[in-house]
């Protein structure tokens, strides 16, 4: 019996020994960051004051915080309803990173996201009451500087955006957000804009995208 129990001791601190290795092993190699890392995915948000605002929400749902995350332009596309096609179009903004909200211009436009709660970033507004032309146009709320052309100001048609969400340690995320706007804003309830100017999105993928062409845009 004696000698049983020297082996079955000598036995449980081997495989002590080796359960030890492999987790040092495993931390080595970046499990503990793997397990703790940040989870951001963009969620759609509707706002509105002296302007209709579309946000974007940073939604962080991982257990380390996301550093220095920010929202990218990629590519502008415009619906050609005679080709039937999406063209590409406005490559002044490729690149250009989106604004957070209620951040001033001399602030970073990139962000800390932490664990388990989320950042706003603007995407798109349309100007409410008095407007400058005959047609309002939609602002892509990109960083500051603006072009001087105002190649930000689209308008009134229906766009796709693709979008690149970005970050020291994330995984890189595209995603495509559809902005389709008439022109119209009803000045006795501006709230009705939302009749005028729809938003769908964000996509992540083709088969997403499929369902935005089915849905006539």
């Amino acid at each position: 019996m004696d000698v049983l129990a020297v082996e079955t001791t000598q036995w449980m601190i081997a495989m002590g020994s080796l359960g030890s290795a492999l987790v040092a092993l495993a931390l080595g190699l970046g499990l503990k960051d793997w397990v703790v890392r940040p989870q951001v995915r963009l969620v759609l948000r509707h706002a509105g004051e002296t302007a209709a605002f579309v946000r974007l929400r940073l939604d962080n749902r991982g257990r380390s915080t996301a550093r220095n995350v920010g929202v990218r332009v990629l590519k502008m596309y415009r619906w050609d309803p005679a080709a039937a096609a999406w063209i590409r179009t406005r490559p002044e903004l490729d690149g250009r990173l989106l604004q957070p909200s209620n951040q001033l211009t001399s602030e970073p436009d990139l962000v800390d996201v932490f664990p388990y709660t989320d950042r706003i970033v603007d995407l798109a507004s349309v100007e409410l009451g008095e407007v400058r032309s005959d047609t309002r146009p939609i602002f892509v709320e990109i960083s500051r500087p603006w072009p001087p052309d105002e190649a930000n100001a689209l308008e009134p048609a229906t766009w796709r955006l693709e979008l690149l969400v970005c970050g020291d340690n994330i995984r890189p995320q595209r995603s495509f957000v559809t902005l389709a706007y008439d022109g119209s804003c009803p000045d006795a309830d501006p709230s009705q804009i939302w009749s005028h100017f729809l938003v769908d999105g964000p996509f992540s993928n083709e088969a997403d995208r499929g369902r935005e062409r089915r849905n006539g845009t």
